[in-house]
């Protein structure tokens, strides 16, 4: 009994450094994947981050407990993540891992460079397409809907550029936390349970992810069709003061800080690796 046990182990956990390869592999082959199926497998998660954030609003509106309504705000939210990993999608933030073959000279800056650029761009065109959806669609039409929705777009608009910053390094630390979790196990159920934990408390935190922002930045001037005041120096101060420092936020926690953190302890037990 206990031999099966350690077998079952060994095929659906990895240890800590097997987890680590594996999280290695996953960002150098982002880095070689086509820019084209960058680009469109960017727009995918923008629409699936769009998705979740359209359910999370919903199923959140008209909450007066903020407990409640954050806790099942990051629940639903779990949503997005899931749907990419499982069913394929690229974010700028796990992109953001692409530094860890780059510090090993296997990836040139530029490639990672553009990689990035290009990743984001999708996400953006994504989000924003769900952005224009949410009013195609009617959820406008629902006032709670709406008030939520104006709601989060002014909280993060009085957000500091220092304080979305260092929402920026603690919300990338867990999600691309979540990306490394999935690989530390072979298991479909296993992945989903992980996966989820970790995007529920990003999301239950309010913790500032580039492209989740991007939707509520796509919402702000359609409020005015709705008699909700929101100019266009309100879509640049959005820009400015909340999406640039969470970009610069995230790159440094899931790029830096969480693979660095792993590279200094495994690089001494680290092998050559390749694809």
């Amino acid at each position: 009994m206990n031999t099966s046990v350690e077998n079952m182990n060994n095929e659906e956990t990895l240890t800590s450094i097997e987890s680590y390869i594996a999280v290695y592999k996953y960002a150098l082959k982002k880095a070689q994947s086509p820019l084209l199926k960058t680009f469109l497998m960017g727009i995918a998660a923008g629409l699936f981050v769009g998705i979740a954030y359209i359910a999370a609003i919903f199923g959140s509106r008209g909450l007066s407990d903020n407990g409640i309504k954050n806790l099942t705000f990051g629940f639903i939210f779990t949503l997005a993540i899931t749907m990419i990993v499982f069913m394929g999608g690229e974010l700028f933030t796990s992109n953001s891992m692409i530094f860890m073959p780059l510090i090993k000279k296997q990836v040139k800056l530029t490639r990672m460079l553009i990689n990035l650029l290009v990743v984001l761009i999708g996400n953006f065109i994504g989000c924003f397409i769900l952005s224009l959806f949410t009013w195609w669609a009617g959820f406008f039409d629902n006032q709670a809907f709406l008030d939520n929705a104006v709601s989060i777009f002014n909280h993060k608009l009085v957000m500091s550029w220092w304080k979305a910053f260092f929402s920026g390094i603690l919300c990338n630390f867990l999600v691309a936390g979540s990306v490394y979790i999935s690989h530390a196990t072979r298991s479909s159920t296993a992945k989903f349970l992980l996966i989820g934990l970790v995007i529920m408390v990003f999301a239950l935190s309010g913790f500032s992810h580039v492209v989740a922002n991007s939707y509520v930045w796509g919402l702000g001037p359609l409020f005015n069709i709705y008699g909700i005041h929101s100019g266009f120096n309100d879509f640049l101060q959005f820009g400015y003061q909340v999406q640039l420092p969470t970009l610069f936020g995230n790159f440094i926690g899931g790029g830096i800080l969480l693979p660095g953190m792993y590279y200094l302890i495994f690089r001494k037990e680290l092998p050559k690796i390749t694809l």
